[in-house]
């Protein structure tokens, strides 16, 4: 008998033990929970000692899930399963491998042997060459990649349970709301400091300078898509469907309640909605609010697929969605517009050039690339004199990742985020029960993932967290729960039925 088996066994039994595993499951959820809670508050956990010990804290919860806790089918691989997991666990597996290669000697040659031989003259020793340029950096990245997968494997085997689920999209809509108020704080002491931390490049005079808002977060355009996702959960979480047992009774078929009636529940999530996309406006991101959009878009063609009875309907939503929008220009609208119209052609050249200077990188080495982590180095190598400042990122996610893991293997840690995202958008196409929840956790990553094509958002470790949270959560809402939970469904009609 299998350890899950002798525990629910005892807990029948009204056992000791059974109290004691009920209490370790609350602990462990509830610390994973609180780790993402608290994630995006020391500055984005941007920072070494901010996501350092976070990493240790999801290393021990994915060793006590390994053992149980949490979840009663713990890392089991549900029916139809298995092959699609097979091909992600290879995918992140060979991610992970190529990171190792190229921090490793046995590694073949690359360019960067004579950036080791060049640093050899120069200082009269140096350690053997390896495709990375800065190994110090590939480690921390690659331990952020790491802690990213086991918050997916976590995801995945806590929020099979559809209150867990849900949970999660409640604490992102608490995280947000926490950094948006410290935003509102910071917009207010017109303060250019997360901290003491300056975000301004250049002279700062406390009494004139005013800087966009970014709340927690070190930029103002991860704060902008951070808070685009807290208004997509919002407003996935309206298309939860009121559970009564008449109801269950008379449509056991589908259980997605209709938009016809305006609950409390519904009316404060919408106005949450508003809220955190008056934040994204007020961060003045146009990348995120474009992202968001097309989040938004995304799970209005999913989730009202089927839905609209009635024209009626149709115009009771748009009616909402123009005056939802209008009060959110008139509120906060004028940052963006000024952003906008401000925006000059040399900015779009510099983000250009940069990008222009990525694919030059690229092609020097595409097969095994620079090293995680190595873009400031081999950025200042090509680095074109018409930008004379510093720059650390590529402003695209997947162009960075293909100059640092090589072409290869950038397109496999791109597959490792796209394959669980298609699952999700699969199950939320298909199915007919619970579908705002892998229709949330599908629009709700779009915005980082769309987001990170022209910005680093996805390189935020916090907001890096949460999609690989919201991708577990949708990789087995699409797996595990729809079997599981239909079995429970049909046994509770027959149960109805047979008190009828």
């Amino acid at each position: 008998m299998s350890m899950s088996a002798r525990l629910e066994a005892d807990e029948a039994r009204g056992h000791p033990l059974a109290f004691l595993r009920r209490t370790a499951d609350v602990l462990v959820i509830a610390l994973f929970f609180l780790l993402l809670l608290v994630a995006p508050l020391p500055m984005g956990a941007n920072r070494d000692w901010a996501w350092a010990p976070m990493t240790v804290v999801v290393a021990v919860l994915a060793i006590a899930a390994a053992m149980g806790l949490g979840s009663r089918r713990g890392m089991s691989v549900a029916a139809g399963e298995g092959r699609s997991l097979t091909v992600l666990v290879a995918c992140f597996a060979l991610m992970v491998g190529i990171a190792l290669l190229q921090m490793s000697s046995f590694a073949p040659p690359t360019p960067s042997a004579s950036f080791y031989a060049r640093a050899a003259r120069i200082l009269g020793h140096v350690h053997a060459p390896v495709p990375s340029l800065a190994v110090d950096a590939s480690r921390d990245v690659l331990l952020r990649c790491l802690a990213c997968g086991l918050i997916f494997a976590l995801a995945r085997a806590f929020c099979v349970n559809e209150r867990r689920a849900r949970l999660l999209l409640m604490v992102l809509m608490a995280s947000a709301f926490l950094v948006l108020v410290y935003g509102f704080l910071e917009l207010a002491n017109h303060s250019c400091f997360v901290g003491d931390y300056l975000k301004k490049q250049g002279d700062y005079v406390a009494e004139f300078d005013r800087c966009v808002m970014s709340g927690t977060f070190v930029n103002s355009n991860s704060f902008g898509c951070f808070l685009g996702m807290a208004a997509i959960a919002a407003i996935a979480l309206i298309f939860k469907a009121r559970r009564d047992g008449r109801r269950m009774r008379r449509e056991p078929e589908d259980d997605d309640h209709s938009l016809d009636s305006l609950t409390g529940k519904r009316l404060a999530l919408l106005a949450l909605a508003v809220l955190f996309a008056g934040g994204l406006l007020f961060s003045g991101s146009r990348a995120a609010f474009a992202a968001t959009a097309a989040g938004v878009a995304l799970l209005g063609v999913v989730l009202l697929r089927g839905r609209l009875r009635s024209r009626r309907h149709l115009g009771l939503l748009l009616a909402g969605i123009s005056i939802a929008g209008g009060l959110i220009v008139i509120l906060a609208g004028s940052v963006l517009l000024q952003k906008v119209s401000n925006a000059s052609p040399s900015g779009t050249v510099d983000r250009a050039l940069i990008w222009r200077t990525t694919l030059d990188a690229i092609d020097k080495s595409p097969w095994l690339g620079w090293g995680l982590g190595s873009f400031p180095d081999i950025y200042a190598v090509f680095q074109p004199p018409q930008i004379p400042l510093a720059n650390d990122k590529a402003h695209s996610t997947p162009l960075e990742t293909m100059l640092e893991l090589g072409v290869p293997g950038g397109m496999v840690a791109m597959a490792v985020v796209l394959l669980p995202w298609g699952a999700a958008l699969r199950s939320a196409w298909c199915r007919r029960r619970r579908r705002y929840l892998p229709a949330a956790a599908f629009a709700v990553s779009a915005v980082p993932i769309l987001h990170s094509t022209v910005d680093f958002s996805l390189q935020m470790p916090a907001i890096a967290f949460y999609t690989s949270a919201l991708l577990g959560m949708g990789w087995a809402q699409a797996f595990a729960t729809e079997n599981h939970s239909d079995s429970l469904r049909g046994a509770r009609d027959k149960l109805y039925s047979s008190a009828m």
